[in-house]
């Protein structure tokens, strides 16, 4: 059987240099239950990852039309680098690249602009209840 995933929608809250080749992204996920949002809510499990693209509509703050754009149909996946403790805060760390969505990303992205994100992957951690062990678990990655 397929799970289908569902599309969220988010706004871009902040971008930041890391380093020369890696760019943080700060987004928030808009609230489920609304006429153009899925009723299930966003949640993901560290290891995840998310598929990303943006909308790219134009809002008062982040006018479009001075900013290249990917094409309509570009989609990027991307590590989930915060904790699902953190949402509907999340934050994704976007290495550069030539692919669209991830130049757009780096160069172009700013406050307020909506994206559409879907969580992927299956490659988890999830952590083992104190009580079925005594000892203490060290996890090197």
């Amino acid at each position: 059987m397929i799970k289908i995933v569902p599309w969220h929608k988010a706004t871009v809250l902040s971008r930041k240099q890391l380093s020369p080749t890696v760019t943080k992204l700060t987004l928030q996920i808009q609230p489920p239950n609304t006429e153009d949002r899925p009723t299930t809510p966003f949640t993901f499990l560290p290891g995840q990852w998310v598929d990303f693209k943006p909308l790219l509509t134009p809002s008062p703050t982040s006018p479009l039309s001075s900013r290249p754009v990917p094409p309509k149909d570009a989609i990027g996946g991307y590590s989930i680098t915060s904790t699902p403790s953190n949402l509907p805060l999340f934050e994704l760390a976007i290495q550069k690249s030539r692919h669209p969505v991830a130049e757009w990303v780096a160069l172009h992205a700013q406050p307020e602009d909506l994206v559409t994100v879907r969580v992927g992957g299956n490659f988890t951690y999830s952590s083992p209840s104190r009580s079925s062990s005594n000892r203490d678990n060290v996890n090197v990655m």
